[in-house]
């Protein structure tokens, strides 16, 4: 073997190993590129839902706190009706810029601080969406009593139905709605 040759075979060598890291290379960035595309979906779904949570709970504070005014609003009539209801509907429609017909909503009242006395109304869209949000019966602990007297307890509770980009970019079916829920409970006057 000569000098000649051995360069040759060495430097033929040093060609094909060069494109075979160009191929590595090539793989290596598409798969962090993958990666680093799949965090940013991430991040930005997970902020998204905060902003709609955040939203949500905006809306259902200010909703609690008109029927918390209800003896300065509604003449003293503490009772929840159907027709509240629809108000606050509307009332909610235009906080969220929404149509009325897409707002999931719940609005209770627990009057004597009994669970057995409470007025509960929903909206259509609530019942649709399978909002899972806790009933005011189970906040009866939080009813102030002074001098005997139990004050009214309200609560307003609102969902959204939220598609994940997230679920969406990595192909999983069952997790690309999410349910965003919001409740606010207030003590009448």
């Amino acid at each position: 073997m000569n000098i000649s040759e051995l360069t040759n075979n060495g430097g033929f060598r040093k060609k094909r190993n060069s494109t075979l890291q160009s191929g590595a290379f090539t793989i290596e960035l598409a798969l962090i590129l993958f990666v680093v595309i799949a965090i940013f979906y991430f991040m930005s779904d997970v902020s998204h839902k905060l902003l709609v949570r955040a939203k949500l709970d905006r809306v259902s504070f200010a909703l609690v706190n008109v029927l918390k005014e209800r003896t300065r609003y509604y003449d003293e009539n503490v009772i929840l009706t159907g027709g509240d209801r629809d108000e606050m509907v509307i009332v909610a429609a235009r906080l969220l810029n929404t149509a009325p017909e897409s707002v999931a909503l719940r609005v209770e009242a627990m009057h004597d601080g009994s669970a057995a006395n409470i007025d509960s109304f929903e909206s259509d869209q609530f019942n649709n969406l399978g909002c899972n949000v806790p009933l005011i019966s189970s906040k009866e602990a939080l009813v102030p009593v002074e001098n005997g007297i139990s004050f009214p307890l309200y609560q307003v509770s609102l969902c959204e139905s939220n598609s994940s980009w997230f679920a969406r970019l990595l192909g999983i079916a069952n997790l690309s709605e999410i349910t965003i829920s919001s409740s606010s409970v207030m003590v009448g006057r």
